[in-house]
Formats: structure tokens, C-alpha cells, sequence
């Protein structure tokens, strides 16, 4: 009996390991068509950031960095997680869950244009006259994105990186395309607002394109499916409304406290330098949740030891990549800044290594959250970013009138260490903590940032935070 016994446990043990190799092996391919079409991507931002640095002034960066935020936000405030209830569920390749996700997605769609359309008026009296058309117009991408091909929503669970990659790609390609395209001829807000547009519209059209052997969208509302969605996707729908105040806010705060003249010009040169110091951070969080989060949840059901040992193994790896990537940014980004963009723009050098250093806590619980949301704990992040939104709300004006835009871009960057305790806490709460090899990869982190400011000295460039405003 005993042997047989034995045989069992070897057999459902060999089982488990030709389970994690398979999985290991497509998350591997994932992350190669991940980084090539990223990598892409990232060239392609680059260098289509700077030329539309040289076609526009920082003032139309800065009105739509406002206009974006506003229409993120409201998208985050309804958002009930459709993707990740189908990486977790295990109804998500079935039809009529699929298209109950789909119907409720694309009336969320009509509904966030609506109401983006009615509160236009006194956004633009808060703000800016120029929103009042502004937001309708934009605003309509909401509709558009929400009649994506409900392939889309399944594409992440089965590790399909390589279409959701090429996907962003092409999207990145046709939003630069248009922008400087028209800019050749009008040299307006205008040209911004129809690359977004145009963006949204090609992104939509290849997801059915990309996936015809997908589920056939269909107007359906399953009872069972509904509730399954809505469920898990309340803790989402606060997480990701507590994201955003937490992510975004900062964009909305800055305007009103920034002198009247200038206020979007400073905003759009802030938007540059925290879209270029945030490139390692996006990159991470792409992975994890192409890669990442669907590869973890496929080990939700193992035994805590078992599913903390695959996730030690897959974090170790992103943070020595995020350390590099981050190193780099600190040590090269204001050189960059001020080589690559006019004059306006300089002002972002020295705010690039402010933000880079405050994100390497970003980085941990990056690498960290997923592992609790593939536990279906997702009321652990809604807690997170309600701390990071009063934290931020605190600093941030605090920050900016002792010091300021030097504290208020200091203030940014560290807002968000509540995050990252909530995510320490969390994981050892449900037998996953991290925090010993969190403290031998910042040391890692540290070596590598001394290593790039031995470089720099060498080189006779210093420390990286030229042009720093005196406080």
C-alpha cells in the first residue's frame, strides 16, 4: 500500500513539474515577443516623443496630459477588471461568459462617453474653456475601444502576447503617424486629438482582425456570468478608482497649484519627465500583466510553499532587469532630455532622477500584487491606493509650497510607499512573503546605481539633476 502510495505522489509530482515547464516554456515565448515588441515600442515613443517635442509647445502636452487624465480616470472609476475575471476564471473560454463580459464592456463604453459629454461644461469652467470640446471629441475612444473583439479579453489568459503586443505597436505607430502627419499642416491641438482618435480606431479593427477565430461577439447577459463578473470585479472596480486617484491625481492637483500663466506649460514639461522616468516601471508592469499574472494564476491552486517558490523564482529575475533598466534611466535620462529636446523641455532632466529613485519600491510591489490578486485578494489593493491617495493628497501641496516643484516632484515620487507595505503585509498574511529577497534585490538595486554614478563621475558629468531649481 505504502508503495503504491508512493508511486502516486511521484507520479502527480512529475505531473506538476511537466506542468511548470510547459507553462514556463510559453511564458518564456511570451517575454521574447514581449520585449521585441516593446522594445519597438519603446523606440518608437522615443523618438516620436521628441519630434512632437519639436512640432508643439509644452503648453498642448500639458492640455492633453489634463485631458487624458480625466478620461482615464472616469474609464477606471466604472472598470471591473473584464480582463483579469477571464485570466482567473474558470469559465473564461466559454462563449456566453465571454460575450456577457463583452456586452457589459461596450455599454460601459456608450455610458463613459455620455458622461464624459455632460460633465464637459463644468470640467472646462474648473479648468480650461478649450475642454469643453475637447472631451466630447476625445472622449468618443471610450466607444470605440468598448466594441473591441471580445478575443481580446481571453488573448492574455492563453499567454497570447505576440498578437496583444503587435496590437499596441501598430496603435503606437498610428497615433505618431497621424500626430506628426497633420502637424506638417496644422500645428494644433487638433493633430493630437485625431491621432488619439485614429489610434483607438485601428486598435479596434485589428482585434477582430488579428483574431478571427475568436468568439463571435453577441449582446448577451447571462445571469450566472453576470454575477460571477461583477463579484470578483467590486474590489477591482475600488482598486483601479483608487488607482487612479492615487496614479493621476497629481496631474489634476498641479494645474490648480501652479501660477495660472504658465500652469500647462509646466504641467506638459512634468508630463515628459514622468513618461520617460517611468519607462522601467511600464515595462515591468506590462510583462506581469501579460506574463506574469496569467503565468502565477496558473499556480493559484498548489500548495503555498509550491506556488511561493515558482513566484520567488519569476520575481527574482523581473527585479534584476527592472534594477538594470532603472539604473540606466537615473544615469542617462537628463542627458537625453538635454540632447534630444528643445530648450522648454529641459526643465525635465533634473526631475528624472527624483522619479526613477522613488521607483524602485514601485518595482517591488509591481512584482508583488499580482501574486495576491491571483489569490482572488484583490481588496488588498483597493486599502493600497486609498493610503497612496490621502499620501499624495498630503504631500503633494505640502511638498510644492515649502519647496516648490522640487517638492512636489519629491512628493510624487514617494507617495506610494503605503503600496508597497500593504503588499508586505499582504503576501505574509497569505503565506507568500517576500521581504528577505526584497532587501537583497534593492541592495542589488544600490550596487548598480553606484556602479552608474561611478561611470557618470568618470565621465565628468556628476550627479544627475542638472538644472534643479534652487529652493
Amino acid at each position: 500500500m505504502s508503495v503504491d502510495l508512493e508511486i502516486a505522489e511521484n507520479r502527480i509530482q512529475n505531473q506538476i513539474e511537466a506542468r511548470s515547464r510547459a507553462l514556463e516554456s510559453r511564458a518564456l515565448r511570451g517575454t521574447f515577443f514581449l520585449v521585441a515588441f516593446y522594445g519597438a515600442s519603446l523606440g518608437l515613443r522615443l523618438v516620436g516623443s521628441v519630434i512632437l517635442a519639436r512640432l508643439f509647445p509644452p503648453e498642448l502636452f500639458g492640455l492633453m496630459t489634463l485631458l487624458t487624465t480625466i478620461i482615464v480616470g472616469l474609464n477606471l472609476f466604472s472598470h471591473i477588471g473584464f480582463q483579469d475575471s477571464v485570466i482567473q476564471n474558470a469559465r473564461g473560454d466559454d462563449e456566453p461568459f465571454l460575450n456577457t463580459a463583452w456586452t457589459i464592456q461596450a455599454m460601459r463604453g456608450i455610458a463613459l462617453w455620455l458622461l464624459i459629454a455632460v460633465g464637459a461644461w463644468p470640467i472646462a469652467h474648473f479648468y480650461d474653456r478649450r475642454l469643453l470640446w475637447l472631451l466630447p471629441v476625445v472622449g468618443f475612444t471610450c466607444v470605440i475601444s468598448g466594441f473591441s473583439s471580445p478575443g481580446l479579453l481571453s488573448l492574455t489568459r492563453h499567454l497570447g502576447v505576440a498578437r496583444s503586443s503587435l496590437l499596441d505597436f501598430v496603435s503606437g505607430v498610428t497615433t505618431y503617424a497621424v500626430a506628426i502627419g497633420w502637424a506638417l499642416f496644422d500645428r494644433t491641438i487638433l493633430a493630437l486629438v485625431a491621432a488619439r482618435l485614429a489610434s483607438e480606431v485601428v486598435r479596434t479593427w485589428l482585434s477582430y482582425g488579428l483574431m478571427k477565430n475568436a468568439v463571435r461577439p453577441r449582446f448577451v447577459l447571462e445571469r450566472d456570468a453576470l454575477r460571477s463578473l461583477l463579484t470578483f470585479g467590486r474590489w477591482i472596480m475600488i482598486g483601479t478608482a483608487l488607482t487612479f486617484l492615487a496614479n493621476q491625481s497629481d496631474r489634476l492637483i498641479l494645474p490648480k497649484l501652479l501660477p495660472k500663466p504658465i500652469a500647462f506649460q509646466t504641467l506638459g514639461v512634468y508630463g515628459i519627465a514622468f513618461a520617460l522616468s517611468d519607462l522601467p516601471r511600464q515595462i515591468i508592469a506590462m510583462f506581469t500583466a501579460k506574463v506574469g499574472f496569467p503565468f502565477i494564476a496558473k499556480f493559484a491552486d498548489q500548495p503555498r510553499a509550491q506556488f511561493r517558490a515558482v513566484l520567488i523564482k519569476y520575481r527574482g529575475m523581473v527585479l534584476a532587469v527592472g534594477a538594470l533598466l532603472l539604473t540606466f534611466t537615473i544615469c542617462v535620462g537628463d542627458i537625453f532630455i538635454l540632447h534630444m529636446y528643445k530648450e522648454p523641455y529641459h526643465g525635465a532632466a533634473w526631475m528624472i532622477a527624483i522619479f526613477g529613485l522613488g521607483l524602485w519600491h514601485t518595482l517591488l510591489y509591481s512584482t508583488t500584487s499580482p501574486a495576491v490578486m491571483s489569490l482572488q485578494k484583490s481588496h488588498y489593493n483597493a486599502l493600497a491606493n486609498l493610503l497612496y491617495f490621502v499620501t499624495l493628497v498630503c504631500l503633494l501641496p505640502l511638498g510644492y509650497h515649502q519647496f516648490g516643484m522640487v517638492g512636489a516632484v519629491a512628493a510624487v515620487a514617494i507617495s506610494d510607499l503605503p503600496v508597497y507595505v500593504v503588499n508586505v503585509w499582504a503576501s505574509y498574511r497569505e503565506g507568500v512573503g517576500m521581504l528577505r529577497q526584497d532587501v537583497l534585490m534593492t541592495l542589488v538595486f544600490a550596487g548598480t546605481l553606484a556602479v552608474g554614478f561611478f561611470i557618470r563621475h568618470l565621465c565628468g558629468l556628476g550627479f544627475p539633476f542638472p538644472g534643479i531649481p534652487h529652493i
